[in-house]
């Protein structure tokens, strides 16, 4: 059972939409102020005539967000950085201010009091906003590419006599896409960058967060709130403090199979809320593509009986290609996480390499959508303003996001 559409807040979700702007539509804002440039060479008066020509890639915040963490600009400015040989990076190109193995970002904001005491002021109120594909980028789109999944509960071991719970569901069976599961590993615990640092505080107030993210960055937030859902719950994560969460994701990729998509409903049902806001032309919903083979109903039949071994039987061909397409992949992965290193609690008392952190192979491609639905109905002509409606994921932009919820 997911919750229930009534509570959907469509202001809340224009409020948040302006973070998928911000981050999403980074190399946008670029290549508009590239071609302004080259334009004022041409023609300094048909420049100056359009002043406004990227204000749809710009952010449009208002006062009801105080901005407190924004790890572009740390990792541009150097806080935080291991080594001051490290090159100065711009905060505003996307393709060089991203940190990890697969160039993430995300920033965190809390709600301004003062601008709507009765929203903000009690419970405080914050934002995680995690940024989506950085298709400039090339280990951002790595991250999307391996879209073979793995286990979505694991015990991590950084050494003899220690095992850590990584928990992003607890259904047998619940396996998530595995780029954008180690994407948050990175993203959680990274030395310099994790987010989990960032929330003890936060923690401590018994406050409401808010995730969002755009594409990659919505599967990522919609992991991101499955795993704070269980870390605040046991384990040294989050000093077993409740979280309040919520999420509002935009134009998400599948970000697991259909147990975990059933896992994330069922811990809605113990507080919390999810919404999946989909432009109904989007392609990028529809991937990863579902897959599914006889393999998905093992275990869905008592052991040893007649149909289940049919079962394995038949599915066993198709595990072994599996097997071949993605050992690969796998590999690779795991070499680009190989020099991670992870911070696995808030005292920093437990670290290890992120080779440590290898989930187990997953065996189900059932990949779903998960989280209460809101359909967003795009427009057919790709009449969105300031858009080019040839452009081939021009349903899939953040503005066009923007555009279709102030129509809503």
């Amino acid at each position: 059972m997911r919750s229930s559409a009534a509570q959907f807040d469509p202001a809340m979700a224009r409020e948040l939409v302006e973070f998928a702007v911000d981050l999403d539509a980074q190399d946008d804002r670029n290549g508009e102020r590239r071609a302004r440039r080259r334009e004022s060479t041409l023609s300094a008066s048909r420049a100056s005539s359009s002043p406004a020509a990227d204000s749809i890639y710009l952010p449009q915040y208002g006062d009801r967000w105080q901005m407190l963490v924004d790890t572009r600009k740390q990792y541009s400015d150097g806080t935080g950085r291991s080594s001051a040989s490290e090159p100065s990076w711009n905060p505003d190109d996307p393709d060089c201010n991203g940190f990890g193995p697969f160039a993430n970002a995300w920033i965190l904001a809390n709600g301004n009091p003062a601008a709507a005491p009765d929203v903000y002021a009690s419970p405080p109120t914050y934002v995680v906003a995690i940024r989506g594909t950085v298709f400039s980028d090339r280990p951002s789109v790595v991250e999307d590419v391996f879209a073979d999944t793995i286990a979505a509960h694991h015990l991590v071991r950084p050494w003899r006599g220690m095992a850590l719970p990584l928990v992003f569901a607890q259904l047998p069976g619940a396996e998530i896409h595995a780029g954008f599961g180690y994407a948050c590993l990175s993203l959680l615990f990274d030395r310099r960058f994790g987010l989990v640092r960032a929330l003890q505080a936060i923690a401590q107030q018994e406050a409401r967060i808010v995730l969002t993210g755009h594409s990659q960055g919505a599967a990522m937030a919609t992991l991101i709130h499955a795993f704070l859902h269980y870390a605040s719950r046991s384990g040294p994560t989050l000093g077993a403090k409740r979280l309040h969460l919520t999420s509002y994701v935009f134009a998400q990729p599948k970000p697991g199979n259909a147990l975990f998509a059933a896992d994330f409903d069922r811990l809605l049902l113990h507080g919390g809320d999810s919404f999946t806001i989909n432009n109904s032309l989007d392609p990028v919903p529809e991937v990863p593509l579902t897959r599914q083979s006889l393999g998905d109903l093992r275990g869905d039949f008592p052991a040893g009986s007649r149909i289940d071994r049919l079962v394995n039987a038949f599915g066993r061909p198709a595990r072994l290609l599996r097997h071949v397409l993605f050992s690969q992949m796998d590999r690779q992965i795991v070499e680009l996480m190989r020099s991670e290193d992870l911070v696995l609690d808030p005292g920093g008392a437990v670290s290890c390499r992120a080779r440590a952190c290898k989930f187990a192979a997953g065996s189900s491609l059932n990949y779903s959508p998960a989280g209460t639905p809101v359909p967003l109905i795009g427009d057919a002509d790709a009449a969105y303003p300031g858009q080019d409606p040839r452009d081939a994921f021009v349903q899939h932009h953040s503005p066009t996001y923007r555009e279709l919820l102030a129509r809503r």
